[in-house]
């Protein structure tokens, strides 16, 4: 067995500096992913969100060109969606709120209203970032609407 002693210790040597490689190249990866996430403080994510929702207000209309470039293009190039074909689904509101922001999975939670407040909706985004840019992850898709909001709660108690 001695004979084979220094082919081991060359098998286990490779095998330390084939693992030493591994991890510096997780390393890296995880480094460089570590740049796409999203702020600790939300401001960001909530003024993103509050741009969007302004996009919504009754007095300059839905603004369908502006919405769908806040929609993610990972989620649109997945889904095969033709932007020309569709549109971003949307409330027409007379105002908005937005009430808070969870770092660990990206959500923003707002509140939306219609004239005089007669229904309040708590509608929840969930942001995502692609090449440094913040976006809408929607939560589905249809005929010929995207759904930007990963939630919606409607008529809501204040």
């Amino acid at each position: 067995m001695i004979p084979f002693l220094p082919i081991m210790y060359d098998l286990n040597l490779i095998n330390m500096k084939k693992s030493i490689v591994i991890c510096i190249i997780f390393s890296i990866l995880g480094f460089s992913c570590s740049t796409a996430k999203l702020t600790k403080t939300g401001d960001a994510e909530k003024k993103y969100v509050s741009t969007f929702l302004s996009y919504m207000v009754q007095s300059t209309g839905p603004q369908y060109k502006k919405m769908m470039e806040c929609i993610s293009p990972a989620y649109i190039k997945k889904n095969n969606i033709n932007t020309a074909e569709y549109k971003v689904d949307n409330y027409t509101i007379w105002g908005y709120s937005v009430e808070s922001y969870s770092q660990n999975d990206g959500l923003v939670v707002t509140k939306i209203w219609g004239e005089n407040k007669k229904w309040v909706h708590q509608v929840t985004f969930k942001l995502v970032k692609e090449n440094g840019k913040l976006y809408l992850e929607p939560s589905k898709y249809s005929d010929t609407y995207i759904d930007p909001w990963d939630s919606v709660k409607t008529y809501i108690n204040e």
